[in-house]
This record gives structure tokens, C-alpha cells and sequence, in this order.
């Protein structure tokens, strides 16, 4: 195997020099991947690819210092992209399992009824009533609720006030079921 200096020049056009070059590095940089990713089938994997790309680009270089440089931080940068494609990976088959779970269904379950429960006690109030509180779970306050309207915000809170009086006779052998939405 031909020595190289750090300084002298090189040429990766020819096939030996480049076969020389693979023989030298290619074992120091998939160990220098596997500290990253802690997998040698990954590892060694990641390193052919940096060896393809520098063939593919072989004449953007004209000393070791610069191949070496260009090795060592594709790696570095190949081992990075891995490890947080992983992390991704990892949290949504997380996500998945969690979904999967019976405590998930469960509360879903629960939530999805409490609200159609809701939903149709409030579509039996009257129109403007109606509304108002319809608007009142999207989040708006009275104000907003009174201007989007066009009525008075005493209007709304007397409405709303006279809503939930209503909703607690129709709710009453729900009512257990609020506790999750307060």
C-alpha cells in the first residue's frame, strides 16, 4: 500500500490510487461511524456511500488532507442524519404503541362520547341560544361571542346563564361526563 503524506498531491482519477486510498480508510472511518451509531451494518454502510461520493467527485481534490476532511466529516455528518432519522423513527412508533393502548381508547372513548352527549343536549336549546354556547366552546368570551352576533354581551351571559340550566336538566344522568371536559 502506497504511504501518503498529508501535503502531497493525489490523484483519484486512477483506479490504484483510489483502490489504495479505499484500502487505507475504509476501516478507520466505519469505526469512526460506529462510535456514532453503535451499528456496524449501518456503519460500514454509511462509509461505501462517502467512498461513492468522493468517487463521484474525485477531481474536486487535490491533496490526502482535503479527501481526509471531506471522509471524516461526511461521516460525522451520514452518522448525525441517521441518528436523528432514528429519533424520528423511534417517537412515532411511540406514538403508535400509545395509541394502541387500551388507557388511549379509553379515554378517547370517553372524551368522543361526552361530547356528542353535549353536542346534543345543546343542539335541543333554542337558536340564538344555541349558537352562543356553540361559540362559547370554540373559546370565544362573551365579547366576541356578543360581536360576532350582534348583540349585547349582557345578552350572552343572560343566554349562557339560562343554557346551562337547561343543560343540567338534560344532562343530569351525565353528569359525571362533564368532569372531563372542566
Amino acid at each position: 500500500m502506497k504511504e501518503y503524506s498529508e501535503n502531497i498531491n493525489i490523484n483519484l482519477s486512477n483506479d490504484k490510487e483510489f483502490k489504495d486510498l479505499l484500502d487505507r480508510f475504509y476501516i478507520p472511518l466505519c469505526q469512526f461511524a460506529f462510535h456514532y451509531l453503535e451499528n456496524e451494518q449501518t456503519a460500514e454502510d454509511i462509509a461505501q456511500e462517502c467512498f461513492v461520493k468522493l468517487w463521484e467527485i474525485r477531481t474536486d481534490f487535490l491533496y490526502l488532507h482535503q479527501v481526509k476532511s471531506f471522509l471524516y466529516t461526511s461521516i460525522r455528518n451520514k452518522s448525525i442524519n441517521v441518528i436523528e432519522h432514528n429519533k424520528v423513527v423511534n417517537a412515532y412508533q411511540q406514538k403508535i404503541l400509545d395509541k394502541s393502548s387500551e388507557l388511549f381508547f379509553h379515554d378517547h372513548l370517553i372524551e368522543e362520547e361526552t361530547y356528542r352527549i353535549l353536542n346534543d343536549a345543546i343542539n335541543k336549546l333554542p337558536n340564538k341560544t344555541r349558537q352562543i354556547m356553540q361559540l362559547s366552546l370554540h373559546g370565544m368570551s362573551n365579547v366576541e361571542i356578543a360581536d360576532s352576533l350582534n348583540i349585547s354581551k349582557e345578552t350572552v351571559h343572560s343566554l349562557k346563564k339560562s343554557a346551562y340550566k337547561k343543560l343540567r336538566i338534560y344532562l343530569k344522568e351525565f353528569y359525571y361526563l362533564l368532569f372531563f371536559l372542566i
